[in-house]
């Protein structure tokens, strides 16, 4: 492995609400740099579910600043000593990706009514929300607008939909409309979608988007172009890419063959790597897959069940870093499955306030981040290293 220079890694306990962090460090399992940040959390009186609570998703910028997702709520941007840049009042959830000059793509979501076979539903619509790098707002995109332009895929989403209202499980525009509709229409934020999603079954969240990757290199077939746009619906087990400006899907694959999956990248010989959750099989995998046929070139299960959350991504030696998130649990394969190293993170929290999942993500931070962390951060930093313990595994054996 290469030095702990080369690898830092960064994620956000699940169980530090109402205070949370977010820790870097590298792969000696030593603290580089904390952030943390109170601003905008749901007060604790109102008994927030655990999916509300803290920092849904973090990422780090090229200039040291971090960007930390308020569930539905907020996407604020933290100076490395954890003051506040600027703050976004959006219904954000699960990702974001930061382009080439600063923009910034992230996943929101909203109640909308849609057509299904019989009547209307009411869906939580996710989009893609595009923000300058001062944080203002762009433009947004409907990912139910641009799905259902493809009819396969309209298809997909009415008969998930259809699904639900078999069951009983039904999301009536007219019946829920008393409890959801403002002045100005249809409400968003944490709110209405905690309301949504407490439903017997959640029938609302049928989109349920997990990622959102803007691809810098276009496919070497034409399949997509730079700055097309690659994302996850897990309940859907479909990824896909999309084209915001022509609102048009290029490309899509995974009904039948993923399960639950999370956090698919494009490589860039043009193949897609993905962590397939296996929620219909028990079991976890990592894949790589050729988009123009869907073959599926490589797969490797790494013995773990991660039924919610996590992820893996390509690291810059070739080597593929995985999220175990339920676990707690990150891990380093190589090619042939060896587990290169490995690393468990627990942290000190009330049994009422832990989540099924010790963090959602470990990932890699840009090595240009790096030079502007480890000073400043006094203050978060006491609080990550009273409240989280690492410990490092064997390397050198099989991940099965």
């Amino acid at each position: 492995m290469p030095s702990s220079n080369d690898n830092l890694f960064l994620f956000s306990p699940s169980a530090s609400y109402p205070r949370p962090f977010a820790c870097v460090i590298d792969d000696q399992a030593r603290l580089v740099h904390a952030w943390s940040s109170p601003i905008g959390q749901p007060d604790i009186e109102t008994s927030p579910p655990t999916y509300l609570r803290g920092w849904n998703h973090v990422e780090v910028g090229p200039d040291g600043s971090l960007y930390a997702m308020v569930p539905l709520h907020a996407l604020l941007k933290l100076a490395p000593d954890s003051t506040l840049n600027w703050r976004a009042d959006l219904p954000v959830h699960h990702d974001l990706d930061i382009g080439r000059t600063g923009e910034i793509h992230v996943l929101t979501e909203e109640p909308r009514p849609v057509p299904c076979t019989g009547g209307t539903h009411l869906l939580l619509d996710n989009s893609i929300t595009v923000l300058g790098a001062d944080g203002q707002l762009r433009n947004a995109y409907s990912l139910y607008e641009i799905l259902t332009t493809t009819p396969q895929l309209e298809m997909l989403i009415t008969g998930a939909i259809d699904q639900h209202r078999s069951a009983g499980r039904t999301a009536s525009p007219v019946a829920l409309a008393p409890r959801l509709e403002g002045a100005d229409g249809w409400t968003r934020g944490r709110g209405v979608s905690r309301f949504l999603r407490s439903r017997p079954g959640s029938p609302s969240d049928i989109l349920h988007t997990n990622t959102v990757e803007i691809l810098t290199i276009a496919h070497p077939a034409g399949l997509w172009a730079a700055g097309d746009v690659l994302i996850s619906l897990r309940n859907l087990d479909l990824i896909a890419v999309i084209d915001l400006r022509a609102r048009a899907v290029r490309w899509w694959w995974g009904p039948g063959e993923l399960s639950g999956q999370h956090q698919p990248s494009a490589q860039p010989d043009g193949t897609i790597l993905v962590f397939d959750n296996g929620r219909a099989r028990g079991r976890s995998r990592v894949m790589e897959i050729e988009p123009l046929t869907g073959t599926i070139l490589w797969q490797h299960e790494p013995g773990l069940f991660c039924e919610m959350a996590g992820g893996c991504e390509r690291l810059a030696n070739g080597t593929v870093l995985i999220s175990d998130a339920q676990a707690g649990r990150a891990l380093i394969i190589d090619r042939d499955g060896c587990e290169r190293w490995s690393m468990q993170v627990s942290t000190s929290a009330p049994a009422a306030s832990r989540s099924r999942a010790e963090f959602y993500r470990l990932s890699a931070i840009p090595p240009s981040a790096a030079r502007f962390l480890g000073a400043g951060d006094r203050p978060a930093r006491a609080l990550a290293e009273s409240r989280v313990s690492y410990r490092l595994g064997q390397t050198g054996r099989s991940a099965q």
